[in-house]
């Protein structure tokens, strides 16, 4: 099986645990957090920033570094795992000494209390690290798929939900937080096995050079995705729980659109760093795809913000409106940005990814400070400057080593960017106002939709470029959409 075989294979089993991931992230965070509203949710917030940061300071870099190591060699692999295990005690030590000093300066107790009961669960991500490592290696995301979306499933709709209606409170999510982790490392260890026997952390190991890159990368990227929640943390639990909102109602669609991504990426684009030709055909298709996805969705949510946010959360969650508009126009090039990273991080160009990072944590930083205290919806906007920057940075880069032009960014992006300003006109351009607003909505939507294909049929050349078409080709379904919109041109 050649590789294209193995990454639409990896593709395909993985979008299939995705799309039940959403779904289900979706479900159960919706349904928490119109039962506990924006105090507890915001609670809860602030041990979710500190595990953010502190699993990347734990992961070394190694749950990618490892990819390209031999996971066979077993000194290299016990190296790894006792500095996984070392980082993650030391980890847990640091956020049960933080949780007083955090407590006092809030003047909330429940924050202290919920960031002294995380503290046990950094220990769990020392042993997830490498099972999940080999199991990229090989391209095996169903599996991955199934240890990450059976945990979740059975963690927060069931757990999770049930003990925020049951009148939990906060303590929901953390039951579900650590559900979710004891399941997810209990399937994934299944799948690999590894030796538990510790070894002298310091010595030198193979894998230990990139994971350094790796790690400075996600350590940058976790402070690009999360600067804006450490500011607003500073102003109580309140207005961090509107901001969480806005944010797992925006984010979840294009991280888990991208996360499996990502991987496949990264391990086909290790597979051929030196293909220049198939780099370009990879990052142009990736691209392509995801953006036919990901644009037209956020357009649509950035400018009926206030309907999906009363829709989903319900009237006391209205004040998150502003920010989730403004994110969701952030995550398109937030996902474009991590497809960015891994390819360039497969192709030897960390440093390039990190200046990138860099670049755009300085314009965040100035913009928030500049803007924290005057509106929380700046905060979004900020965010969403600060990912469109680093994004173009990165596909400059890529640009460079792989010639692409601006002609080929533009055919690949044009018929997205078309579709996301149609999907956005206001319902009142092409209904009656007079009907409800639900069914004037969703009735609007489904013209929207009927005309996108009528113009597909019409001018397939303009909206489907080759590098979308060879991705789209590869998949049964996608084959027979092409037949229908009588698209014939095929990269290749």
């Amino acid at each position: 099986m050649n590789l294209a075989s193995k990454a639409v294979r990896a593709a395909k089993h993985s979008y299939l645990g995705v799309l039940i991931r959403v779904a289900a992230t979706l479900v159960a965070q919706v349904l928490i957090m119109r039962e506990l509203g924006p105090e507890l949710v915001g609670a809860f917030g602030y041990a979710l920033l500190l595990y953010g940061v502190l699993a990347l300071v734990i992961d070394q870099g190694l749950g990618w570094s490892l990819v390209q190591a031999d996971l066979n060699d077993k000194e290299e692999i016990g190296t790894a795992f006792t500095r996984l295990l070392l980082a993650s005690a030391l980890s847990g030590l640091f956020v049960y000494a933080l949780s007083y000093p955090a407590e006092t300066f809030l003047d909330d107790k429940l924050v202290g209390e919920v960031l002294r009961l995380s503290a046990p669960s950094y220990l769990l991500i020392g042993l997830l690290v490498i099972p999940q490592a080999k199991l990229r290696a090989e391209l095996r995301f169903r599996e991955i798929q199934i240890a990450t979306t059976g945990a979740y499933i059975i963690a927060y709709p069931l757990v999770g939900v049930g003990m925020a209606y049951a009148g939990f409170g906060t303590w929901a999510l953390v039951a579900a937080w650590y559900v979710q982790a004891f399941i997810q490392v209990l399937i994934a260890y299944s799948y690999f096995p590894h030796s538990l026997r510790v070894a002298n952390p310091f010595r030198p190991s193979k894998s230990g050079a990139l994971g350094r890159y790796v790690a400075g990368i996600n350590v940058a990227n976790w402070a690009i995705d999360n600067a804006g929640g450490v500011f607003v943390g500073g102003m109580g639990p309140s207005a961090l729980g509107y901001f969480n909102a806005a944010w797992m109602v925006a984010r979840p669609i294009a991280l888990h659109a991208v996360q499996t991504l990502q991987s496949i990426l990264f391990s086909a684009a290790s597979a051929v760093a030196e293909e220049n030709e198939l780099i370009r055909r990879i990052y142009l298709g990736a691209l392509g795809s995801t953006s036919f996805v990901l644009l037209p969705v956020y357009a649509y949510a950035a400018t009926h913000a206030d309907f999906l946010v009363g829709m989903l959360l319900g009237e006391k969650w209205l004040g998150s409106a502003g920010v989730f508009a403004a994110l969701a126009l952030a995550m398109p090039p937030f996902a474009f940005g991590v497809l960015s990273g891994a390819i360039l991080t497969a192709s030897a160009r960390g440093k390039d990814v990190f200046r990138s990072q860099i670049g755009s944590l300085c314009l965040m930083l100035v913009g928030l400070a500049l803007t924290i205290n005057a509106d929380l919806s700046l905060v979004g906007w900020v965010i969403a400057a600060a990912y469109a920057f680093r994004f173009v940075l990165q596909a400059w880069a890529i640009s460079r080593r792989a010639a692409i032009s601006s002609s080929e960014f533009i055919s690949v992006f044009r018929g997205p960017v078309v579709i996301a300003a149609f999907v956005s006109l206001p319902p009142s351009l092409l209904l009656s106002t007079t009907m409800d607003r639900y069914l004037l909505e969703g009735m609007s939507l489904g013209l929207k939709l009927g005309i996108v294909v009528l113009l597909f049929r019409l001018l397939p050349a303009f909206f489907f470029g080759d590098p979308v078409v060879d991705v789209i080709r590869r998949f049964s379904m996608g084959r027979n959409m092409l037949a229908f919109l009588r698209v014939s041109r095929i990269a290749a």
